[in-house]
């Protein structure tokens, strides 16, 4: 029976995707702010859905003096909110060859978040008409001309640029020149006045690629095309907590969130400041058009199929991206797909060691055990050295990023219990023969003998349980020609590991990661990681 004199403070924290919803509702317990319900589901089904669910959760384990009230409460609570861009910006991006400057326009869009409707290049084998008739049925937002390399003035730059004027509509979107500043000027007397900006070409010759100013500056033109309020955009609010962690925790911290449609790396530094890449179409849904991506996805699935039926499950997620797996090998092949979404952005933004990474996002945060939202992160970051790996499970960060900066800090604070979910502490080798000794680690945990030394030969993976909220002093032993990460000066390397729902990960499997060639042994090997995994982290619950 309800009790009209019971009172509670609740607040709902929403983090609605292009294809998932996730809310939270936090309220006092016993004085403290606590996460008291959390829920996801399809965003397509509705917000009254959603609720439904989370007033289901409260009255289950809720006060219940509150009972019956809980649908009013949580209509009246107070809502922080954070969500994927309505609209994505749409970019055609017209250059000289492929490989070059192709590639590099289209890392810097994607990575500013723009979705590529068209990459048009000049060696791609269309025709002239095919090219002027593809040009003009595009629908874009803008358009991006890239080619030629600094000190040149080519004429194929210039044609690529001619190309885009002779096509697009005037007054049709801005027009960004990432070529050779050479043409500059003739490049910006083929449009009308206004009509283009220069940018410093991300391929200036054949062997180097620096793509940041392209890609500062089309993050700010997206801004402007998109014209959504930035505050509460998830791409913008999830680095804004990542920074703000890092900066609480004195920390180098990554947070990756691999959505449906669309990937957000942030990387944040011990001052706050945060370095973000933002692909479009960089998530699961995105694999599918990735050139050789199959191919990635099947090898790292293991026994899940071939290319053949990789490519029609790749295709199934991108058609529906809100449909969960259904079967073990749709399971592994998606989170494979993870992996290899993390791998291209991690190499992408040349991220380095760090001490915190997490995972957001339901491919990743809501996998069915920890064990393989550990894989995820570790197979696709390789973060060599010492790592804490954790999730972000009830999708917090990006609501609790999208406060204003005089209450962020207060809000991870007042939340820190229910955050994250530690997964563990990671121990990443690099170099070594196959086969070989990798590591001797001994494990020093307080009131208890030591455990080890316990030796891990290149290409194993091993995992010692420890369960969240203890800690570990670890002796390690690198063998010659294997490295840490870190400047050695000593033979042994005294490291701290934190516990969690994995424990403590010893992972001599290199960087990159080494599969044999053979099917059958390359099953095989998967096979073992993954037993690995499921076996030690069955123990430590």
């Amino acid at each position: 029976m309800s009790d009209p004199d019971a009172r509670t403070e609740l607040a709902i924290l929403l983090d609605v995707g292009s294809a998932w919803a996730k809310a939270g509702v936090i309220g006092r317990v016993r004085g403290d702010w606590r996460l008291i319900a959390h829920a996801a589901q399809p965003t397509a089904w509705g917000s009254a859905e959603l609720r439904r669910s989370l007033v289901d959760q409260l009255a289950r384990a809720g006060d219940p003096r509150l009972a019956g009230r809980y649908e009013v409460l949580l209509a009246g609570a107070n809502r922080i909110e954070c969500h994927t861009a309505r609209r994505v910006g749409r970019l055609a991006v017209v250059a000289v060859s492929r490989e070059l400057s192709g590639s590099a326009a289209r890392r810097a869009a994607e990575a500013a978040g723009w979705e590529v409707v068209d990459l048009l290049t000049l060696d791609d084998g269309r025709t002239l008409a095919e090219r002027i008739s593809t040009l003009q049925a595009v629908e874009v937002d803008a358009w991006l001309v890239a080619g030629g390399f600094d000190g040149t003035a080519s004429p194929r730059a210039l044609e690529a640029a001619a190309l885009v004027a002779a096509t697009r509509p005037t007054g049709k979107g801005p027009v960004v020149w990432a070529g050779t500043a050479q043409l500059a000027d003739a490049v910006i007397g083929l449009f009308e006045p206004g009509a283009v900006t220069t940018v410093a070409n991300p391929r200036a010759d054949a062997r180097h690629e620096d793509h940041e100013a392209l890609r500062e500056h089309l993050r700010a033109l997206r801004g402007v095309v998109v014209q959504e309020d930035e505050a509460h955009l998830a791409s913008v609010a999830l680095p804004r907590a990542a920074g703000e962690l890092a900066r609480q925790g004195g920390l180098r911290v990554l947070v990756l969130d691999v959505g449906a449609r669309a990937a957000v790396a942030a990387l944040a530094e011990p001052d706050g400041s945060v370095a973000i890449r933002l692909h479009a179409g960089g998530g699961i849904a995105g694999i599918a058009r990735a050139a050789g991506a199959t191919s990635r996805v099947a090898r790292l699935a293991g026994d899940v199929g071939d290319d053949a039926a990789i490519a029609d499950l790749l295709e199934t997620i991108r058609a529906r991206p809100a449909t969960l797996p259904e079967t073990a090998e749709e399971l592994a092949a998606t989170q494979a797909a993870a992996r290899v979404a993390i791998g291209a952005i991690v190499e992408e933004m040349g991220t380095g060691p760090v001490d915190l990474v997490i995972g957001a996002g339901r491919t990743i945060a809501g996998a069915p055990h920890p064990g393989q939202a550990a894989r995820m992160l570790l197979d696709g970051v390789r973060p060599i050295g010492v790592t804490q790996l954790a999730i972000d499970p009830a999708s917090l960060l990006g609501p609790l990023g999208s406060l204003p900066d005089d209450e962020l800090g207060e809000g991870l604070a007042l939340l820190a219990g229910d955050l994250l979910a530690p997964l563990g502490t990671a121990v990443v080798t690099r170099g070594g023969e196959p086969g070989g000794p990798a590591m001797r680690v001994t494990a020093h945990r307080p009131g208890w003998p030591a455990t080890g030394p316990i030796q891990v030969r290149v290409g194993q993976i091993q995992v010692l349980p420890l369960p969240a909220g203890q800690t570990a002093e670890l002796t390690i032993e690198p063998a010659a020609g294997v490295s840490i990460g870190a400047a050695r000066r000593s033979p042994r390397i005294q490291a701290l590991a934190t516990g969690g729902a994995v424990g403590i990960i010893l992972d001599a499997r290199g960087v990159p990661m080494a599969l044999p060639r053979r099917a059958d042994d390359r099953r095989a090997v998967i096979a073992s990681w993954r037993d690995a995994f499921q076996r030690e982290t069955e123990r430590v619950a």
